[in-house]
């Protein structure tokens, strides 16, 4: 896998040095530039291969390499049972975020940037018809991937089943439900907040297996937001609740 970009590749150095085969820079990059690079190249002693800024393009196959690539082994998924062990280790509350067929590369980076940024466990995938950790994402998530663990499963159901089972209390995003996700008390609870797909929403079998469904509230014409956009929200109310923050309300 490719990683390119400064944000990208600085996070990689600082989150897993080791994972990292090789880094190509263009000509004209100057690694010193970036500290943050700088001096993780130089502690890990990492040999540098410059190269023309169009081959590097070609290798990347974008322009927005901002001059320097890293190339790293594929994307290592988590299980499940690992995500849950973050939130022992860490004597917390369970808090996961799981994605009904999130299918574009840009949602899925911009997800996971937010739960890295809001203290998420872990995310859950699915395995099929739904984008998986490439290198878009990693680029759009600013090498967020490299902080968070993902797991990649068959059977989003059965996730959601055994999690249940576990004690873990699952609520969807729906833009239909009546009741408002600023109303659920999250502070107290095991929590996996479940996020559809961009057009479709969830699907029928997922929405049943939730223990409840929640709605933003709205002021203006338009119906739904993008699905990054949803995820932020209802991130950040549980966010919010378990850390005290009072609500913007009057």
């Amino acid at each position: 896998m490719i990683v390119y970009g400064k944000n990208s590749v600085a996070e990689l150095l600082r989150n897993s040095p080791r994972e990292i085969k090789k880094i190509m820079v263009s000509e004209n990059f100057d690694v010193s530039s970036d500290p943050r690079i700088n001096a993780s190249i130089k502690k890990f002693r990492i040999k540098l291969t410059h190269l023309p800024r169009n081959a590097i393009t070609d290798i990347c196959k974008s322009p927005n390499h901002q001059g320097i690539a890293a190339e790293i082994s594929d994307f290592t998924y988590s299980s499940v049972e690992e995500i849950l062990s973050v939130a022992r280790e860490r004597q917390e509350k369970v808090f996961l975020l799981v994605l009904d067929h999130i299918e574009d590369p840009q949602n899925l980076g911009a997800i996971i940037r937010t739960a890295d940024f809001l203290g998420v466990h872990g995310i859950v995938i699915p395995a099929d018809r739904a984008c998986d950790v490439n290198p878009t994402v990693v680029k759009v998530s600013s090498g967020a991937s490299a902080n968070i663990k993902i797991a990649r499963e068959t059977n989003l159901g059965r996730v959601i089943d055994t999690l249940k089972k576990k004690g873990v209390w699952v609520a969807g995003a729906d833009a239909g439900s009546g009741e408002a996700v600023c109303d659920c008390d999250f502070a107290s609870l095991d929590i996996a907040v479940v996020i559809g797909n961009e057009g479709r929403g969830m699907r029928s079998k997922t929405k049943q297996r939730c223990d409840f469904l929640l709605s933003i509230p709205r002021e203006g014409k338009v119906e739904s937001l993008n699905a990054s956009v949803a995820a932020g929200i209802f991130l950040y109310e549980v966010y919010r609740q378990r850390h005290g923050v009072k609500a913007l309300r009057p």
